[in-house]
């Protein structure tokens, strides 16, 4: 009786254990403070844009490091795309035979970007914390290949610019979360 009464106890205790343990973690998922998401901020590249972006979402509030992963890419997704319709707007009506040269190129790397959120997003949820931060390294390179075709003259007339800054600070957020991911 008393070593059934062990075993009983036992398994008990190990369920409870699982329950509050995020198997894809190995980690217990806890929602994060506001400090952590602060912390987090603090190692992007443009601090406030982060803490202002996250807590925009109100999933933000409820959300644990793998979910904030989540929100963060789902962010960047809906910023490239819209950015991607933007620039398909662009190639279509510019007369600048420059800019639409231009405006090509960045819907190539758009589209690139694209792609490795979607990346992105596979590997939150297998677990490969390494391979999402490559992925949002190279979702980075979109945005940042599209700004420097624009060093030289004629000027980029349009929201273009300051869009493409946009999905690279969201992408920065993807790296810092990553990093944490990684530990």
């Amino acid at each position: 009786m008393g070593c059934l009464l062990i075993q009983i106890s036992s398994m008990l205790m190990m369920f409870l254990l699982l329950i509050n343990i995020d198997s894809s973690l190995g980690r217990p998922s806890t929602k994060l403070s506001g400090n952590e998401v602060q912390e987090i901020c603090s190692t992007t590249q443009n601090p406030s844009f982060c803490v202002q972006t996250l807590n925009s979402d109100p999933r933000t509030a409820a959300a644990d490091l793998k979910g904030l992963a989540g929100i963060s890419i789902d962010m960047a997704k809906a910023s490239a795309k819209e950015t991607a319709t933007l620039i398909s707007s662009l190639v279509e009506n510019s007369s600048d035979p420059k800019l639409k040269g231009r405006y090509q190129t960045c819907a190539e790397n758009y589209d690139d970007s694209i792609d490795s959120l979607d990346d992105c997003t596979k590997s939150v949820s297998s677990g490969d914390y390494n391979s999402l931060n490559f992925q949002a390294s190279a979702a980075m390179d979109g945005p940042v290949t599209c700004l420097d075709s624009f060093d030289g003259p004629p000027k980029d007339p349009s929201q273009l610019p300051s869009k493409s800054e946009d999905l690279e600070h969201l992408c920065s957020i993807i790296l810092a979360i990553s990093k944490r991911l990684i530990g």
